[in-house]
């Protein structure tokens, strides 16, 4: 099986059609800790290590906890704190962090020995999906309205590396094995606003890093690489940290590369989908550095975490970061009660960010919590509907982002009398007697939202 590192990182590496360095460096700038930071729960020795949160309904979350040697279990969370175990793995079973929700409604993810990915129904069920003719189930980052799922497989093996389309059911197809020059996709690929797929892959092997890699994969498998830049040290092979990739709401691309920059401490990184890469902030040592984690909250800022190194001197912390550049230290991990990181942040429809610890805390295997930075709330985004025309009564798909809690859906400004939310990304709507062809749109209690295109009433 791939190793635990290579299946929870991501980083990034670009050899370039263009390439700009025109980097913030310097200091870490930093006064005060920024917002309210409220401890949710602390996990026991029985609960392990909280991985990402993923918003189910209204205030509910889904994750992953796993401690090794014991058993892992899948977790239900509500933004007051309650927990409940949603699945307990059998044995000393490993999972790998995070869950996607896909358009059926169920958690999809990883687990290790035996191999397999999974999916979970809200109620606890559980489907298990064995790699069948291939080398190693996927690490699941992506799902689509139609249905299909994908990931990478990452492990040392050449033979183990490869990107992975699954259906639903968990029939499993390898798109694309990379070559050694191409290297080890140890990160979770993202679906970008031009339909393909975009990901980070390293150099190297147990022994250490040299360079990273952003990659552009299309649906049909073709492989390129955009961009790589150095990105590691000798005795850290890739994959040593977390890392993430993103689309940002500008259509570009932004990245940590955990040992990137000329300091080999860290780099936050910009490119462009056709190839334009450039360094927006890099960190001066490993007292302040090491990012790890980026997301873009409502305000179209970056946040995001760098886990530093305690034997150099250093403490987590949790960063704000503009598009163009202006970088600041916005809450030092410092906080017994809060742990440290590795951490993870999802901003949900309440606007506030909420953040796993895997490590300390009061329990001392980490810890949830809120981060209440007055953000606004997200809108909802309208993207379209599947299938795009239909008869009075069929069901469809109506997808976009930020739909959780839908008040209302209307087709051509006549209300559906049957919806459902289906996570953030999906509502199933009946198409009611009296619609005609034209916009959909949806409501939630933090707006409104309408699709670009027409639904055709048939």
């Amino acid at each position: 099986m791939p190793t635990t590192n290579c299946k929870i990182a991501l980083a990034l590496s670009l050899a370039v059609a263009a390439v700009c360095l025109a980097a913030a460096s310097g200091p870490d700038n930093f006064t005060t800790n920024q917002g309210t930071m409220t401890l949710l729960n602390a996990f026991t020795q029985g609960w392990g290590l909280p991985g990402p949160l993923v918003e189910v309904s209204p205030g509910a979350f889904a994750g992953l906890a796993r401690l090794n040697g014991q058993s892992s279990r899948a977790f239900m969370l509500t933004s007051q704190g309650a927990l409940n175990t949603l699945h307990l793995f059998p044995g000393s079973t490993q999972v790998t962090p995070g869950v996607v929700q896909a358009v059926n409604a169920r958690l999809y993810g990883d687990q290790e020995a035996p191999d397999a990915d999974f999916s979970l129904g809200l109620n606890g069920n559980i489907q298990l999906y064995y790699p069948n003719g291939i080398a190693y189930p996927p690490i699941l980052s992506v799902q689509t309205v139609t249905g299909l799922l994908y990931g990478t497989q990452s492990s040392y093996n050449s033979a183990g590396n490869a990107f992975v389309q699954m259906t639903l059911s968990g029939t499993m197809t390898v798109l694309h094995n990379f070559t050694p020059q191409e290297g080890i996709p140890y990160g979770y690929p993202i679906l970008a606003s031009d339909g393909n797929f975009y990901g980070i892959s390293g150099i190297g092997n147990q022994y250490g890093s040299t360079s990273s890699m952003v990659y552009r994969m299309t649906p049909k498998g073709t492989l390129t690489i955009l961009a790589t830049y150095p990105d590691g040290r000798p005795n850290y092979p890739p994959g040593s940290f977390f890392e993430t990739l993103i689309q940002a709401s500008n259509g570009k691309l932004y990245g940590t590369a955990s040992l990137g920059g000329s300091n080999r401490a860290g780099a936050i990184f910009e490119l462009s989908l056709d190839g334009t890469y450039k360094v927006l902030y890099q960190y001066s040592n490993w007292v302040f550095g090491i990012p790890t984690f980026l997301m873009q909250a409502s305000d179209g800022n970056l946040y995001g975490a760098a886990v530093a190194l305690p034997q150099s001197g250093g403490v987590a912390s949790l960063f704000k970061i503009t598009t163009d550049g202006k970088y600041q230290t916005y809450y030092v991990m410092n906080n017994p009660n809060i742990g440290t990181c590795n951490c993870w942040l999802t901003q949900a429809n309440d606007g506030k960010l909420y953040g796993t610890s895997e490590n300390g805390g009061p329990g001392g295997v980490g810890a949830v919590w809120t981060w209440d930075l007055g953000l606004p709330k997200p809108l909802p985004a309208v993207r379209g509907t599947l299938p795009s025309s239909g008869a009075v009564g069929a069901s469809i798909i109506v997808y976009g982002h930020s739909v959780l809690g839908a008040t209302g859906v209307s087709f051509n400004g006549v209300p559906a009398q049957a919806f459902r939310n289906i996570g953030n990304d999906y509502i199933s709507a009946t198409v009611p007697q009296g619609a005609t062809t034209g916009p959909v749109t949806v409501t939630t209690p933090n707006g409104s939202a309408t699709s670009p295109g027409s639904f055709t009433v048939e």
